[in-house]
């Protein structure tokens, strides 16, 4: 493309007017919604036009001069998903965006964190950082809207971490969001039932959660001059804030719904009419509603062949599975003495591990370039213990950006399972020194894995050295994280085996 979109503008370019786009080289950020806006119609056009890379390029122009405003940020995303989603299925930002997002100002910051998120959607940790970056700019709506997908995105990973969780709680915490500050604290809970000190901070904020809702918080009262300022249209601001409500009464989830489906019905193929009304439909998330947003992404699909279409549409079908499943499984774990319910569990869980695999070898198929495709299919073909598809998989993932350690973690563990020990070595270590945490949760799985791999040597050939390394990988987990699996069992056997081959060689 080669164009010159941020830096220097030219005298004739939207938004210059005379002013300078940064208002921060004055001492103060300033915003230009009427700037902003030309910018904005620009990208409209270039999205329907389907150039989506230079759409997300215009949507960030306008966001450098107007970077609160929310409806852009969502349109934003949705080219960011349609680029994503294109025949060539960048795994990140083209060097000409890069090179477009320059300087070191907060907003700056806000509209890097924002390129970088927008390409990869589904990478939470990407996400994080832009919701860091709205909340130091004090944007508040846009720091919601950000940190709700955030949340989504990451309360379905099972590798996220509770500290994520607490940074989401917090960042909620400071733009008073306080009833998703509670979720990302409920989660992190239950990352760490023994933190008793997160467990009251969370019930803290569930508390001004309920007082915010119940109107006794008069603290945040927005002033009625501030507020009266930016409306312009009562009529189009009340449908906007509606529409991006966090939590909406059924009132207003139909007027929203409706408003959308007439649009869908206007354009059923345009991928922001599809987008916008499936993602009200599956905000509220009725059996209902998950059915006819399965049936819209399909009919989008079979009219565009646009394979994105197709994906939204398993994403929703593995939605209803998945929580089938957990309800399944929770009923079991309710009645631990009925050994029907927990077979029934378990067919349940193996039904679902082979429906993902389905979906995933058909994303693979449409997506072979996608490597984080692959590292998923592998994941799922271990968790069926087909470990040399697995294996397969994952090799080919090795090189997707930031996916190194997970990757190595599953040949070691594939490896190991298929009695390679030294291949499960070789991935152990390697994980383990690529990890860039040492003290973490995945670096003592990690060092657990190697631990194993390295007793299964030292029994079967009664080699104290590895006896010797495999005790005190133990006993370095012991002294991080005590109740960490079955460590202090496992540290007590290995100690007993160390002494056992040392009596033996001295007999």
């Amino acid at each position: 493309m080669g164009r010159a979109w941020f830096g220097k503008k030219k005298e004739n370019e939207p938004g210059t007017g005379g002013e300078p786009a940064q208002a921060e080289s004055q001492g103060s950020f300033q915003p230009n919604p009427a700037a902003a806006r030309k910018f904005f119609d620009r990208a409209k056009v270039i999205h329907e036009a389907s150039n989506f890379e230079y759409a997300m390029v215009l949507w960030l122009q306008g966001l450098r001069l107007d970077p609160g405003n929310t409806e852009a940020l969502q349109n934003f995303l949705a080219s960011g998903s349609s680029f994503a989603s294109g025949p060539a299925r960048p795994k990140g930002p083209t060097k000409d965006q890069i090179a477009e997002v320059g300087g070191s100002s907060p907003v700056d910051r806000f509209l890097k964190a924002l390129l970088y998120w927008g390409v990869t959607q589904l990478d939470w940790a990407a996400g994080l950082r832009a919701l860091e970056a709205a909340v130091k700019l004090g944007l508040r709506d846009a720091a919601r809207l950000i940190g709700k997908r955030v949340l989504g995105v990451a309360g379905e990973d099972p590798k996220a971490k509770k500290d994520a969780f607490v940074s989401l709680m917090n960042l909620f915490t400071q733009v008073e969001n306080f009833e998703d500050a509670v979720v990302a604290g409920e989660i992190a809970c239950r990352k760490d039932p023994t933190d008793g000190r997160l467990a009251g901070e969370v019930k803290n904020l569930s508390a001004q959660s309920t007082m915010k809702k119940s109107g006794y918080e008069q603290g945040s009262t927005v002033e009625a001059g501030a507020f009266r300022r930016n409306v312009k249209d009562i009529a189009g601001q009340r449908a906007k804030e509606e529409e991006e409500r966090i939590v909406k009464t059924e009132e207003v989830q139909e007027r929203a719904i409706a408003s959308a489906r007439a649009d869908y019905d206007s354009r059923p193929t345009d991928v922001g009419a599809v987008q916008k009304l499936t993602r009200l439909l599956l905000e509220r998330g009725a059996l209902e509603d998950e059915k006819l947003a399965y049936h819209i992404l399909l009919r989008a699909y079979e009219a565009t062949k646009n394979y994105r279409f197709k994906q939204q549409a398993g994403d929703v079908n593995l939605r209803v599975a998945r929580r089938q499943v957990r309800a399944i499984r929770e009923d079991a774990k309710a009645n631990p003495d009925n050994a029907e319910k927990q077979k029934l569990a378990d067919q349940a869980e193996r039904q679902l591990s082979l429906i993902e695999i389905k979906e995933f070898e058909e994303r693979v198929a449409n997506n072979p370039t996608d490597l984080a495709l692959r590292y998923e299919l592998g994941k799922r073909y271990l968790e069926l213990n087909q470990h040399e598809k697995a294996i397969e998989q994952l090799q080919l993932a090795r090189e997707s950006p930031g996916m190194l350690t997970p990757v190595l973690w599953g040949l070691g563990i594939a490896f190991s399972k298929l009695g390679w020990l030294d291949e499960a070595e070789a991935s152990f270590r390697e994980a383990i020194t690529s990890h860039p945490v040492q003290t973490d949760e995945t670096a003592a799985e990690l060092r657990y894995g190697l631990m194993e791999v390295l007793e299964r040597r030292a029994v079967e050939s009664r080699d104290l050295a590895q006896a010797e390394e495999a005790f005190r990988l133990a006993a370095g987990i012991a002294m991080q994280r005590i109740n960490f699996r079955d460590i202090r069992l496992r540290r007590q056997s290995l100690q007993d085996l160390v002494k056992a081959i040392k009596d033996g060689k001295a007999g």
